[in-house]
C-alpha cells in the first residue's frame, strides 16, 4: 500500500458544482480491475491507522491482486480545498472518507456516485444505523455508507460521586446540584460548559423538545427562536452564570482547549466529551483512568437527551472508472471485523448496531448512541455549524451577559438564511 500526504493550509473554498473522478479502467464495461484504487482519507494518519489500512488492503487483494491500493491522508483545514480542485477536474479519488455533516452537500452538487445497486447486495449493510444511513440517500438512491460515528457524554469520576453520595443525573437539576457538591467538596469547578461545543448543546435543545429547524415543504424553517431552546440555552449559559459551577475560562473554547485536559488531571469535575477521549485523556494522566465512567447527558425532566451522531462516512466518486471494486475495498474496510479493529483503536462508535466497544469503559456510549439524531439534513449545514458557528457564537453571547432571546432571535434568522443556500 502507498500512502501519500498532502499539505494543509487553512484554507475553507466552497464546493463547486460539477464532479470528476478517478483514472481507472472502467469495471462496469467488463474490463478488468483497475491496477491502482486511490482512496482518501480525512486527518493526518498515524502508525496505527496505517498499520491497520495496510491489513484492509491485504485483505481486499484476496480478490482484487492486482489492484495496488493507494491511500491519501487529507488533513481536516484541507477537506475544502483538496475536493474543490478535484471536482474543478483535478485528480479525484476512488474512495473518500466524508464527514457526515457534508454528505448532503455532495449529494446535492452531484459528485458521489449512485452506489444503491451495490448496497442492495451487501448483507452487512442490513444491520447499519437506520439514522446514520438515512443521511447517505437522497432521492430513494444511497450515495454513501456510514462508516463510524461519535456521540457524546458527560464523563465523571466514580470515586468522587461515590464517595460524595452522588448517583449519575437525570435531570437539569440533579445535574446541577452535582455540579455543586463536586465543587463545594472537592475545591475544583463541578463542570465544564465551553461555548464552542455545538454537539453537546443541541443534545440540552432536543432534550427539552426543541429543535434548530425543521422542513416545511421544501424549505428549512428555523426554531432557534422557541420556548424550548430559549430555555436551554438559559440553562447551558447558567451553569457559567447563575449556578457558578463551570468556569468562565471556557468561554469561546471547545472541549479540547482546558475541559478535557483538566477533568484527566483532577481539576474538573465533569465535562462533555464523546468515547474518543479516553486514549487522549491517558495520554494526559492515565493514574485515575480506572476512576473515569460516563453518564448520558440528561434531560429537564429526567431520561437520555437525544445525541448528535457525529462521524465520518465512505462513498464511491462519481466519475470513478472502478464503481465495482471501489465498493468492494468499501465493504472490506467496513466489514463487521474491521469495524471492530477501528473503534477498538479509535475510540469512535461503529455504525452497525451489533459492534460494540470491546473496552468496558465505553460500554455506556453504545447505550448512549441508540438515541441518535441528526443535524438538519442541508447543504448549508456546514456553514451554519463550521464556518458561521452560529450555536456557539449564541452561547457565547449569552454567557457575556446579552439577552438569550435577542441572541436567539439573530440565530434563528441566520438558520432560515444558511439553512436554505
Amino acid at each position: 500500500m502507498r500512502f501519500i500526504k498532502i499539505a494543509a493550509t487553512a484554507a475553507a473554498i466552497a464546493l463547486a458544482a460539477t464532479a470528476c473522478g478517478g483514472d481507472e479502467g472502467n469495471d462496469e464495461a467488463g474490463a478488468a480491475a483497475p491496477a491502482k484504487l486511490n482512496v482518501w482519507m480525512m486527518g493526518e494518519g498515524t502508525p496505527e491507522q496505517t498499520a491497520f489500512l495496510d491489513g484492509v488492503e491485504t485483505e481486499f487483494r484476496k480478490k482484487h491482486p492486482n489492484t495496488d491500493v493507494v491511500i491519501k491522508y487529507v488533513p481536516w483545514p484541507q477537506v475544502a480545498t483538496t475536493f474543490q480542485k478535484a471536482i474543478a477536474g483535478g485528480e479525484g479519488p476512488d474512495v473518500t472518507e466524508i464527514g457526515n455533516t457534508d454528505v448532503q452537500s455532495h449529494i446535492e452538487q452531484g459528485n458521489l456516485a449512485d452506489i444503491s445497486d451495490n448496497f442492495a447486495k451487501w448483507a452487512d449493510g442490513a444491520s447499519l444505523n437506520k439514522t446514520a444511513l438515512a443521511n447517505d440517500q437522497g432521492d430513494g438512491k444511497t450515495y454513501a455508507v456510514p462508516w463510524y460515528g461519535g456521540v457524546r457524554g458527560v464523563w465523571y469520576r466514580t470515586d468522587w460521586f461515590s464517595e460524595l453520595g452522588i448517583t449519575p443525573p437525570k435531570t437539569w437539576a440533579e445535574l446541577t446540584a452535582a455540579a455543586k457538591k463536586i465543587q463545594d467538596e472537592k475545591k475544583v469547578p463541578g463542570i465544564g460548559a465551553p461555548s464552542d461545543q455545538t454537539n453537546a448543546i443541541m443534545s440540552f435543545i432536543w432534550g427539552n423538545g426543541g429543535d434548530v429547524a425543521v422542513k416545511e415543504g421544501d424549505k428549512w424553517v428555523g426554531k432557534l427562536d422557541q420556548p424550548q431552546v430559549k430555555e436551554a440555552i438559559d440553562f447551558y449559559a447558567g451553569l457559567v452564570t447563575t449556578e457558578k459551577v463551570a468556569p468562565e475560562k471556557y468561554i469561546g473554547k471547545n472541549e479540547l482547549q482546558g475541559p478535557q485536559q483538566d477533568f484527566a488531571l483532577g481539576k474538573l469535575g465533569m465535562y462533555i466529551d464523546g468515547s474518543w477521549a479516553l486514549k487522549e485523556m491517558k495520554k494526559v494522566s492515565e493514574k485515575n483512568a480506572d476512576k473515569w465512567s460516563v453518564f448520558p447527558i440528561p434531560t429537564k425532566t429526567g431520561g437520555n437527551a437525544p445525541v448528535m451522531a457525529g462521524g465520518s462516512d465512505l462513498a464511491v466518486w462519481k466519475n470513478t472508472k472502478a464503481k465495482d471494486v471501489a465498493f468492494d475495498y468499501i465493504t472490506v474496510l467496513n466489514n463487521k471485523t474491521n469495524a471492530q479493529k477501528w473503534a477498538d483503536y479509535s475510540g469512535f462508535s461503529s455504525m452497525f448496531t451489533d459492534v460494540k466497544f470491546t473496552d468496558p469503559k465505553l460500554e455506556a456510549f453504545t447505550a448512549i448512541a441508540a438515541n441518535t439524531k441528526m443535524a438538519p439534513l442541508s447543504t448549508g449545514w456546514a456553514d451554519f455549524e463550521q464556518t458561521k458557528k452560529v450555536i456557539p457564537n449564541t452561547v457565547k453571547g449569552v454567557m457575556q451577559g446579552k439577552p438569550s432571546a435577542d441572541e436567539l432571535k439573530k440565530a434563528n434568522e441566520q438558520a432560515n438564511t444558511l439553512l436554505n443556500p
